[in-house]
């Protein structure tokens, strides 16, 4: 038997064997090994008793703990920690697969951001509970209640709003929430743990549409879990969730819940019917059945091709440590490091009002480094202009910060400005920037019912911008569904800073339409 050949990049490497080194070895391997968890987002997979051409040579077991220990002795030196995946006998040798992760003690948990979408009723919110809880649903909805932001979601059992819940994980597999006071603090989930998965909880339901488009672009997910019920299949939003994510290049990954509530002929006619869609999108559907298909397809996700599928019940526990365990494993896809190097651009997602405080927002840091006692500027306004304002105080997960780096969501404490001058979908700069009056685009027309003309209006979502625009020009005209084509899009109301190369959706009541900036104006 042989693997795939060793990748000069990405996050896994193969060792034959490692025996006693001298320091100039280790410092090689430490090198090697920094490298592999910048590929990785801060995880990588070592493969011990693997030759680079992917032949096998196993290890004894004396090798084996040989190899381990020198592999946490390089570990240590570059403040990461080991973990063994899975042993797997090769003719009466040993190859050893090795998680090794980033620790928390030198750097913040390793983040992999997830939005969960799917249509009404599908066991979203149940699901987030179960995994944030670890305890099993009572067939009634107990699970979905406890992670409810508001009473009337309580109430109906539909999320409506943007809910973010944190599920962390030590080393060794555990999640951290399961042993919490309260499996939802974020704070301790932060500070107890290595690595953290945010699960974007979003409505299901089509009047909702608009709140779950604000979680998928300003959110930044890395993937998306599907939701789907396996007593009425994918329905007609988690088709249009899914056609989203596709068109936005999310990874998707898919779980079938309610497994318990039908017979294997009915749920398998269901599935039969979603495998066929996702290879109708060029998609490659994986069926989820052991350990060994998760540690698989984790690595390969990144790709977008491949769409593991597993099966869930919230009520008796079935599937739910390979669901765990895959969420553990998988890699982060954008490289935040990079990022944190360059100049400031942070997202307003949220404002507050805190009493003895002052104005508090919400933000999500896509580039550069927000510090305290800081000053920066906030815009662009009504006008086109920017307001200078000062960040007095930083929180991350709840926790005190002095910084908030690219990739983390923050709430910020601002001075020398007034909560109605504060929008979502503003910015936190360093200098002020050049705000957008219109957008030459390239749009896809997904759904309209009639034709497009000059003159149309609809709305714009983008980061967590939403607003009104109208096409003012257009390449083809008239455009109708399926249509591609250059367009202009000029804002109704106010200005706002997008940058070229921006991706973004339109939608109202009768369109859907997906796009590229090409251009601002």
């Amino acid at each position: 038997m042989s693997y795939p050949a060793e990748e000069d990049s990405g996050p896994v490497e193969y060792k034959s064997i490692l025996v006693d080194l001298g320091d100039d070895r280790v410092e090689k391997l430490a090198s090697q090994m920094k490298y592999r968890l910048f590929e990785g987002g801060g995880e990588a997979i070592y493969v011990l008793g693997i030759n680079d051409d992917g032949t096998v040579r196993g290890l004894t077991p004396e090798e084996e703990r040989a190899s381990l220990e020198i592999l946490e002795k390089v570990a240590n030196k570059v403040g990461a920690s080991t973990r063994i995946l899975e042993r797997r006998e090769h003719g009466g040798r040993i190859v050893t697969r090795v998680l090794v992760r980033i620790s928390r003690e030198e750097n913040p948990p390793s983040q992999v951001n997830i939005i969960v979408v799917g249509n009404v009723d599908a066991g979203k919110s149940t699901t987030v509970g179960t995994l944030c809880y670890g305890s099993l649903d009572d067939g009634r909805g107990s699970n979905m209640r406890k992670v409810a932001r508001y009473a009337h979601e309580i109430l109906t059992g539909r999320t409506s709003s943007v809910v973010i819940r944190l599920l962390g994980f030590d080393l060794n597999n555990r999640p951290v929430n399961w042993s919490l006071p309260n499996p939802l603090d974020e704070a301790q989930i932060y500070l107890s743990s290595k690595k953290i998965v945010s699960l974007v909880d979003v409505g299901g339901h089509e009047r909702y549409l608009r709140t779950a488009l604000r979680g998928l672009l300003s959110k930044f997910p890395d993937y998306a879990m599907l939701v789907v019920a396996a007593n009425t299949g994918l329905q007609v939003m988690g088709r249009e969730h899914l056609g989203v994510c596709v068109a936005l290049k999310i990874p998707v990954f898919i779980v079938f819940t309610k497994v318990d509530l039908v017979s294997p002929e009915i749920g398998d006619s269901y599935l039969d019917e979603t495998l066929n869609i996702l290879r109708r999108l060029d998609k490659k559907p994986m069926l989820i059945r052991r350990l060994s298909d998760v540690y698989y397809v984790a690595p390969l996700m990144t790709s977008g091709r491949v769409v593991p599928i597993f099966k869930l019940s919230n009520t008796t526990g079935v599937g739910l440590d390979l669901l765990t365990e895959f969420l553990n494993l998988l890699p982060p896809r954008k490289r935040w490091s990079e990022l944190v190097k360059k100049p400031l651009l942070a997202y307003v997602t949220d404002i507050f009002e805190v009493r003895g405080v002052g104005t508090v927002i919400a933000v999500t840091v896509e580039r550069g480094t927000v510090y305290e006692n800081s000053n920066y500027f906030i815009g662009p306004l009504h006008d086109g202009t920017w307001r200078k304002t000062r960040v007095k105080s930083i929180h991350v997960n709840r926790v005190p910060a002095s910084k908030a780096r690219a990739g983390e969501e923050a709430t910020l404490a601002i001075t020398d400005i007034d909560r109605e001058e504060v929008e979502k979908g503003q910015v936190l700069t360093e200098t002020p920037l050049h705000p957008a009056v219109s957008l030459v685009s390239e749009i896809l027309v997904l759904k309209h019912p009639t034709t497009i003309k000059t003159g149309y209006q609809t709305v714009l979502h983008i980061h967590s911008i939403r607003a009104p625009v109208e096409f003012t020009w257009m390449e083809k005209e008239p455009m109708r569904t399926g249509d591609t084509g250059l367009v202009r899009l000029t804002f109704l109301k106010g200005y706002w800073y997008v940058e070229e190369g921006e991706q973004f959706i339109l939608r109202d009541s009768r369109t859907r339409a997906i796009g590229t900036v090409y251009k601002v104006e």
